[in-house]
């Protein structure tokens, strides 16, 4: 965001101090719920190429042929460079199958992982709901005390002023410090220490299977706090991770909250922040001073998918695992995501999952449990897990599909999850054919040598870009 527009947020932040009652913030009004626009006919992009648009759908006409799926599997699928596969096809209007290779097999299924953890944290969070960091009071005499800062899970903070309007940066960790000073300073307080309460997660941040280092483009440990994600850049752009990214938050805030404390542009008694940043769990009688609430769980669940971000992936498993009652911690998170899609009666055999993700090698799905799941987020009787299907990024057009399917049948006419790791290739969505019908698609591939990974994805998109064709 440019200079002028930070400091014009950052201003109405600070005229919002005097209107709001205690503690509150003014309300953003929430971004219109996600959803999946096709282009108009004929539509060119930024990069000059015209993009077909999905056709209209036909519920009564002819279903797919099924020996024509075979036959885009034969020749796209059973290579040797493609490895083990585990792949289905499913008719959307009539329910039928329409094709299964090893459809029951569990394989690594990379990022496409994050269909699931996106079910289960709609169906258990609910899709309105916010993801909340807090400032708490307690006194240790009348004018000094312990602010502690709360964690819950929100990993899209700004580093300053809200964004209205963005996912990332819906609320900021500047609006925070600055209404927990107001209140502060209406109390005469004189002098505070800050603390950092990430209790909400336990046992460890990383997987050794990550094999995570400072400097790893793809993630950062898993926290229930970070500033953009817990990028160590300046902005949401930055492509590297910092290693302890709700300290730095925790630490951003304390100095945030020092430079509201002197401020000398209200009319209310000043105060100072001393000493450092310390780790302790929050008491039950701490006092509320302020909050903010993160974009909703439908919002974030479409980042998520469109952006394949792991960091947020992995923060909305171990928050849907804590509101079952269950550790915040990889193996909760698992436990709740299985829990979540046998609640929901989706198929689960042979369902093993490591992290919330799909970062790991060790976990492995179906694609008979990914068909289930987006036939069900895709269908009439979706509810709130509808934001799964319109949320998945469109072929040639977003997020991790933005380069992919240009020139082909699936380009503006597919809706997938991607997936990669060394040796790994996956895509799960729907498409809508030629013909007029919608398939919902599956399939994993996992290469039997890792330099086999790029030409493994080569024969996947073509298999999908396939069924686009089907008349």
């Amino acid at each position: 965001m440019a200079a002028a527009a930070l400091a014009a947020a950052a201003l109405l932040v600070a005229c919002a101090w005097a209107s709001a009652p205690p503690g509150r913030l003014p309300r953003h009004n929430p971004t219109p719920e996600p959803s999946f626009a096709v282009a108009p006919a004929g539509w060119k992009a930024a990069d000059g190429i015209v993009r077909p648009v999905a056709p209209d759908l036909d519920p009564d006409a002819p279903a797919a042929d099924r020996e024509a799926i075979a036959d885009l599997a034969a020749a796209h699928l059973g290579a040797a460079q493609v490895g083990a596969v585990s792949a289905a096809v499913r008719d959307l209007t009539s329910g039928d199958d329409l094709f299964a290779a090893g459809s029951g097999q569990a394989l690594a299924p990379a990022s496409t992982v994050k269909i699931l953890t996106a079910v289960a944290a709609l169906e258990v969070l609910g899709p309105s709901a916010a993801l909340t960091t807090a400032a708490r009071w307690s006194p240790t005499s009348p004018t000094s005390g312990v602010v502690t800062l709360v964690a819950g899970g929100d990993t899209t903070l700004s580093p300053d002023a809200a964004l209205p309007g963005e996912v990332m940066g819906r609320s900021g960790m500047g609006e925070l410090a600055r209404a927990t000073a107001v209140e502060l300073r209406r109390r005469g307080v004189e002098s505070v220490e800050v603390r950092l309460d990430d209790t909400i997660f336990a046992g460890p941040a990383l997987l050794p299977d990550w094999q995570w280092s400072l400097g790893t483009t793809w993630g950062a440990p898993t926290t229930p706090l970070a500033v953009l994600d817990g990028r160590a850049g300046a902005d949401a752009d930055a492509t590297t991770y910092l290693a302890d990214p709700a300290l730095a938050a925790a630490e951003r805030f304390f100095g945030l909250l020092a430079a509201a404390g002197r401020d000398t542009s209200l009319a209310l008694p000043t105060f100072q922040v001393t000493g450092a940043v310390t780790r302790a769990a929050g008491g039950p009688a701490d006092e509320a001073l302020a909050s903010v609430e993160s974009a909703p769980i439908q919002e974030l669940v479409a980042h998520m998918l469109r952006a394949s971000d792991n960091t947020l992936a992995e923060a909305l498993g171990r928050m849907t695992a804590v509101a079952l009652g269950l550790p915040g911690s990889f193996e909760g998170c698992a436990a709740a995501v299985g829990r979540a899609l046998a609640e929901l009666s989706l198929p689960t055999g042979g369902l093993r999952l490591e992290d919330c993700s799909g970062l790991s090698h060790g976990s492995a799905v179906s694609a008979s449990t990914l068909v289930a799941a987006l036939a069900l987020s895709a269908g009439p009787d979706a509810g709130e897990l509808g934001a799964v299907a319109r949320s998945l990024p469109a072929g040639a057009l977003q997020g991790t599909l933005a380069h992919r399917f240009n020139e082909t049948p699936a380009a503006g006419n597919l809706r997938a999850k991607t997936g990669t790791l060394t040796g790994v290739t996956a895509l799960a969505g729907l498409v809508q054919t030629a013909g007029g019908r919608e398939l919902v698609f599956a399939i994993l591939a996992n290469p039997d040598q890792t330099i086999w990974t790029d030409s493994a994805r080569q024969s996947v998109d073509r298999f999908a870009a396939g069924l686009a064709a089907l008349p």
